[in-house]
């Protein structure tokens, strides 16, 4: 009998500090965090540092972290982003240069109210984000016509039928090759996509 895989989050809990899956993580959310922090008035000049401050958090904090609900680590990202931004200000507010300013406070309100219209368009930036990021880490583990079979028919709607046609395959292979697909994004995603 084989172990079912941890997620990359189950393995980032007991990763030691230069494991591979850092890299992983490195490679998914920084560009994520680079655009929401790009939106937030006063901060263009020091988005790569926040950026880095959340991920030194995520980092920090990540053997401690309990997934309670779908969506849980999209909201504690979300979170950890917010709070970084308002110590930012904070620390911002005690050197002579003035704060961020209304605008940017309202911004974080937004962002931090999971109601929100901003909250959730976080939550779809977020999922699409992810999506294409894990999309393309496991890419290299099926083979091309596999890949192409879940390309069309789960990513693109296309019909199995059509499909099959096209690639000159069976319609339940391209509904296995579907199935393989998401097993393999659900095994190295884990809480990451919900």
């Amino acid at each position: 009998m084989t172990a079912t895989p941890l997620s990359l989050l189950e393995r980032l809990k007991v990763a030691k500090p230069d494991a591979s899956d850092w890299q992983r993580l490195q490679e998914i959310y920084p560009p994520l965090i680079r655009s929401w922090l790009a939106r937030v008035p006063g901060v263009r000049d020091e988005i790569d540092d926040l950026t880095q401050e959340v991920l030194v958090v995520l980092f920090r904090e990540m053997s401690s972290f309990e997934r309670r609900r779908d969506g849980s680590f999209r909201a504690w990202l979300r979170q950890v982003t917010v709070n970084r931004v308002r110590a930012f200000q904070k620390a911002r507010q005690h050197r002579p240069i003035a704060g961020l300013g209304e605008a940017a406070d309202q911004l974080l309100a937004q962002l931090e109210d999971s109601d929100s219209n901003l909250a959730r368009q976080w939550d779809r930036d977020y999922d699409t984000h992810v999506f294409q990021k894990l999309l393309a880490m496991v890419r290299g583990d099926f083979e091309p016509n596999t890949w192409k079979a879940f390309q069309r028919f789960a990513v693109e709607g296309l019909p199995a039928a059509q499909v099959a046609h096209e690639l000159e395959m069976s319609e339940s292979a391209v509904v296995q090759a579907k199935s393989r697909v998401l097993k393999r994004l659900r095994q190295e995603a884990g809480e990451l996509l919900e």
